[in-house]
């Protein structure tokens, strides 16, 4: 599989405007693109988002952990945490856990190293403490609530996450 460096040597440019092109970068003339969007083309080049997500400092995932999918309150929850990360183009890790505290812990360790880049906990059955010694990796929020404010509180979730500037810079 080509790399950008394999790309620019087919297109004869330098690696710089290859890394333009893949970005979007306006200042790119319209031939050196033609020339590196056919060399990707010929070469049948794909991303490797790993790479992306590595050089970004973001995976653009957001991790929601649930007890089970079938559950009324957590759909709603889930469908609208959905729909706020749809807007902000993130996507969703779903963890069914059961209420097994290991699969909670596979939760918080993919937010530890970086799989995702914030970790929303709908029902937990870990201990607080546990939780907390994630919160150095990235934003946790907890939900823990009675059913009749899901809408207020949805939206206080959304509008917290969201709106970290640690998650969006």
């Amino acid at each position: 599989m080509a790399n950008i460096k394999e790309l620019a040597r087919m297109a004869g440019v330098s690696v710089a405007t290859v890394s333009r092109v893949l970005n979007n970068h306006p200042y790119v003339s319209e031939n050196k693109r033609n020339a590196v969007e056919q060399a990707m083309k010929a070469s049948n080049y794909q991303r490797n988002l790993n790479a992306v997500h590595l050089s970004k400092g973001k995976t653009m995932l957001i991790g929601v952990i649930v007890p089970f999918v079938n559950h009324p309150y957590f759909g709603l929850l889930v469908e609208g945490i959905a729909n706020e990360a749809v807007k902000n183009n993130y996507k969703l890790v779903l963890f069914q856990t059961n209420y097994e505290e290991t699969r909670e812990i596979e939760a918080l360790e993919m937010l530890k190293h970086k799989q995702i880049d914030a970790l929303i906990i709908c029902s937990r059955n870990s201990p607080f403490s546990v939780v907390d010694d994630y919160t150095k990796y990235g934003p946790i929020t907890c939900v823990k609530i009675a059913e009749k404010k899901i809408c207020l509180l949805l939206s206080l979730i959304i509008k917290k996450l969201f709106s970290s500037t640690e998650l969006f810079a």
